[in-house]
């Protein structure tokens, strides 16, 4: 093994994933081997556990947590001088609700593929969103997939610079700055997404005045699929560098621990930000026969020659 192994458990996170390694944990264990395994707990939180595990550097970082988990130790790590962050291969194995109920319903069979993984330990470098604001400091965050930015003020004047070129937008609008499209996760499918030319995706939606109807029929859509949502944005254009710049403090950012209003956010590529585990190729995981069998029913000509070798097969045996 190129680095010791140490995996981390977020228990605390959801009564789920407890239920999980109850469930698959010896197994785990038994495929993984790890040097060192850690719990978390009230008195050892997530970001803790995980800030003390990656400045010691040079070893592989296995996390098993829900997607929160995911993203708080994402944040901690990209905290971290990127010198330190050279030294570790990030292993993120994120189990939502759904995930974890499928997991728990199987047997320990079913995980190989996913610890083969993780055992084999290839690693590509990834490039991350870096977001820079002022609330009313300059404060520095880091982002995977997307961040929305929402102008809500109705007689603000907004400013979107896209690679030295710029848009003016009025009033109030919902902007969204695109990365990447695969969850943060080293079980994606796709590993090569992962590694192409890192461009940020802007995408603009405004907001007007709504009836009644109108906005009984939006929260109607939350429901739904969110194809239906995203038709209502419009992609305004891509590049490497966009910075966003409003006035009488009309942006905030859709983010839970920021409550106040920015005046300007800045947005750029941090590229080959840290070493995640991917697979190699993609996992193959078993199919039911159901899905492997076609789903179509057998035509007239397949019918017919079935029932026709059947006669045959009858008057052989009558004579």
């Amino acid at each position: 093994m190129k680095h010791p192994m140490h995996l981390i458990l977020d228990s605390y996170s959801h009564p789920g994933v407890s239920m999980f390694w109850k469930r698959h944990g010896l197994g785990i264990m038994e495929q993984l081997v790890p040097t060192e395994f850690f719990f978390t707990d009230n008195d050892t939180p997530l970001e803790k556990l995980v800030e003390r595990e990656i400045w010691s550097g040079w070893k592989k970082i296995i996390l098993i947590g829900s997607p929160n988990s995911i993203r708080l130790s994402f944040n901690t790590l990209m905290q971290a001088s990127s010198e330190c962050r050279s030294t570790l291969e990030i292993g993120f194995w994120p189990l939502n609700l759904q995930k974890l109920m499928g997991s728990i319903s199987q047997s320990s069979l079913s995980l190989r593929p996913i610890l083969q993984v993780f055992k084999a330990g290839h690693t590509i470098h990834v490039d991350v969103m870096k977001v820079q604001f002022l609330a009313p400091a300059l404060e520095t965050r880091y982002f995977w997939n997307d961040l929305v930015i929402n102008s809500t003020q109705s007689n603000a004047d907004t400013t979107i610079y896209i690679d030295e070129q710029n848009s003016q937008v009025g009033g109030k609008f919902r902007c969204r700055i695109a990365f990447h499209d695969e969850t943060l996760s080293s079980l994606t499918m796709h590993p090569g997404k992962l590694t192409r030319t890192p461009v940020l995706q802007v995408y603009l939606k405004r907001e007007t005045g709504m009836t009644a109807s109108e906005l009984f029929k939006q929260c109607r859509q939350l429901f739904t699929a969110d194809k239906k949502l995203s038709e209502k944005e419009v992609l305004l254009k891509t590049g490497k560098q966009v910075e966003v710049q409003g006035n009488w403090a009309n942006l905030t950012l859709d983010v839970s621990a920021i409550k106040d209003s920015v005046q300007s956010v800045h947005f750029d590529v941090d590229r080959k930000a840290f070493s995640l585990i991917v697979p190699a190729k993609p996992i193959l995981i078993p199919e039911s026969s159901r899905k492997i069998l076609p789903a179509f029913r057998p035509t007239g000509v397949i019918a017919n020659n079935r029932v026709n070798s059947e006669k045959v097969q009858l008057s052989k045996k009558q004579n």
